[in-house]
């Protein structure tokens, strides 16, 4: 069922700019589009709010004046 298309997949040849856009296209696929734009947004430089353990002044995660 999947793997007669992989195999053409596979066996078709292509250069390197249809190589990377399989690559890419498969990358998308398996992280989805709401992985890529949150990973883009961290690296971005947005900053997000840490929550959890160390995030309260007991955590050791509050700024000293």
């Amino acid at each position: 069922m999947v793997k007669k298309p992989i195999e053409q997949l596979l066996t078709k040849p292509m250069n390197r700019r249809e190589f990377l856009a399989h690559i890419g296209a498969g990358a998308l696929a398996v992280v989805g589009v709401s992985g890529l734009v949150k990973t883009l947004s961290e690296f971005g430089g947005q900053r997000h709010q840490i929550s959890g353990y160390g995030s309260s002044s007991y955590g050791g995660g509050a700024k000293k004046h």
